[in-house]
């Protein structure tokens, strides 16, 4: 069958598959298929999230209650500036994984779903999301399906435009039923699209979902422009998976350790000693440049693996997308070590609060802190020599 492909300027240059040329983009297409159904099986696994779905409740249950409770009784007893600062580190060491499993979640919304625009019909007030004559609406990210127009001859192409238009086939998309009729045309009012009869009807919600006419290689070239969408999301989102997942673990032992610190003493249901609370500060003062740290091992694996490739020189670094939850990470785990050093400063005011050991408190204090600084520098300098 002779189809048309236009070109850059130019007028629609005629075109005539052959058998063979026909077969190999059928064949394509079925492999194509293959291949999104699984990118999208690896989707649906991180979707799961198995690995946070089982660190969750350790980090959120007893240790938690445990490490607030604490903390919390401390504050009914004597509100000061000093337990309200060490309160607000301890906070910001629990949100940094729920804001990094927020993050995975968002960006596998957005894998799932992908924007598209369509005209906006005649007579129908242009709405929020539009931009002139076109209305931006979303899809899921696979798009309906059509049969190529030029896989039927001309007898079988009307014949199956007169299928489409059969009542049986409406009420698939637009059941009898007015109150269902009523709420499809709120549905394609607020993508300004109209509404009317079944068919208008049928045809508007085929548009929501960017079903329309396609020649093969028109298909082929929608599908391996989808391709590439898929892996670059995908790719994006396995990253943000482990490091959202190391994020649990290493806040998991920080917790845990700090519930041990608080344990005994809510136990007896007296006030933390200074000794504990200075215990708790400098757990937090550690936390900030571990997770610093780790959260930005996952790219240095992959610069790690061109490396040993033969690549001199990387820009994953450099990827906005490969390193926003780093950009996250570096703020939290910043915020966290302030906190829990302006709380020691506070706490130093105490007699004795540090017992035999001042020292040795002097000296943790000041390895995180070079080290949380050393962790945002080689960050910083890393991403500049991506550049």
């Amino acid at each position: 069958m002779t189809q048309s492909v236009s070109t850059n300027g130019g007028d629609p240059i005629p075109l005539v598959l052959t058998a063979d040329e026909r077969a190999a983009v059928r064949a394509f297409l079925q492999r194509s298929e293959v291949r999104l159904s699984t990118l999208h099986r690896v989707a649906t696994a991180l979707l799961s999230g198995a690995g946070l779905v089982v660190l969750l409740p350790a980090i959120e249950r007893d240790a938690v209650a445990v490490v607030l409770r604490a903390l919390t009784q401390e504050l009914t007893q004597e509100l000061t500036w000093v337990r309200s600062t060490l309160v607000a580190a301890v906070v910001v060491v629990l949100a940094l994984p729920l804001f990094a499993l927020w993050m995975l979640l968002r960006e596998l919304t957005r894998f799932y779903f992908h924007s598209h625009h369509v005209e906006v019909d005649v007579d129908v007030d242009v709405g929020r999301g539009s931009e002139g004559s076109r209305v931006f609406i979303p899809r899921f990210t696979l798009t309906g399906l059509r049969l190529p127009t030029d896989e039927l001859g001309a007898s079988a192409g009307v014949a199956l435009r007169q299928m489409r238009e059969q009542p049986e086939i409406h009420e698939l998309l637009v059941p009898a039923k007015d109150s269902t009729r009523a709420r499809i045309d709120r549905q394609l009012a607020a993508y300004s699209q109209a509404g009317g009869s079944d068919q208008v009807r049928v045809e508007g919600l085929l548009k929501l979902v960017a079903t329309r006419d396609r020649g093969l290689l028109e298909e082929a070239a929608k599908v391996e422009a989808g391709m590439a969408r898929h892996l670059l999301r995908l790719q994006a989102i396995v990253l943000r998976y482990v490091k959202a997942l190391l994020v649990f673990v290493v806040t998991a032992v920080v917790i845990f350790a700090a519930a041990a610190i608080t344990g005994a003493s809510i136990e007896d249901q007296g006030a933390l000693s200074p000794a504990r609370l200075v215990a708790i500060a400098l757990l937090v003062a550690l936390w900030a440049p571990v997770i610093a740290t780790v959260a930005a091992t996952p790219v240095r694996w992959v610069e790690g693996l061109l490396r040993a490739e033969g690549a001199r020189a990387t820009s994953v670094a450099a990827d906005p997308e490969l390193t926003q939850m780093e950009r996250v990470v570096m703020g939290f785990s910043s915020l966290g070590w302030v906190l829990a050093f302006l709380a020691l400063l506070g706490l130093w005011a105490d007699d004795d609060p540090f017992g035999a050991q001042p020292v040795v408190t002097g000296i943790v204090v000041v390895a995180t802190g070079g080290a949380q600084i050393a962790a945002v520098w080689r960050w910083r300098q890393r991403s500049r020599v991506a550049r």
